[in-house]
């Protein structure tokens, strides 16, 4: 058996033990703070959504009162917003790369009109072929690997593709014709 002197040590690193640990279990479970802060908050936002958010962040988790809470939110909004500003400025800069596609695109689409009027349809071809037959999807590929991981655009680029496919199958098609059937 231990002696009276001995459990009084044992007894205190356990409670200092408790003490450390406590605070780390706090976090990821809601607090009274937090709790009846969010409950104040009914019905402009959801209490679930509002116990979540804060009970996964260690600094509202911490928080003792209402300003602690509330500084814990604005940072936690800070941080987000601060991400959503890089997801924006990547698509601006991957937004304006596509918008170089698509400018080309518009005038190889030109010289093929030209072309196609003036009855010059393999020059028509090689020109859809060449410089507009798979820009869609390069814009597509380009948002969807690059750093924004976001395409905005995904319908309009699948329907360009589509189109633009459709216009050089046709085109190929005018110019098998011709070097067929002479017309």
């Amino acid at each position: 058996m231990s002696s009276p002197s001995m459990a009084q040590p044992i007894a205190i690193t356990i409670m200092l033990l408790a003490v450390a640990v406590a605070p780390g279990l706090a976090v990821g479970s809601s607090s009274s703070v937090i709790n009846a802060t969010c409950a104040a908050l009914k019905p402009l936002q959801p209490y679930d959504y509002c116990v979540g958010v804060l009970s996964a962040d260690p600094a509202a988790a911490a928080a003792t009162d209402v300003p602690g809470v509330a500084a814990a939110a604005v940072n936690i909004t800070a941080v987000k917003a601060a991400s959503t500003l890089r997801v924006i400025t990547y698509l601006v800069d991957e937004l304006t790369t596509c918008r170089g596609y698509y400018s080309n695109l518009v005038k190889s689409l030109a010289d093929v009109r030209v072309d196609l009027g003036a009855g010059r349809f393999s020059n028509a071809s090689l020109e859809i072929s060449a410089n507009a037959t798979g820009v869609p999807n390069d814009c597509d590929i380009l948002l969807f690997e690059g750093n924004a991981h976001k395409d905005p655009f995904t319908q309009e680029n699948g329907e360009n593709d589509l189109l633009v496919r459709l216009a050089s199958a046709i085109i190929g098609l005018l110019n098998k014709n011709l070097v067929n059937h002479g017309f």
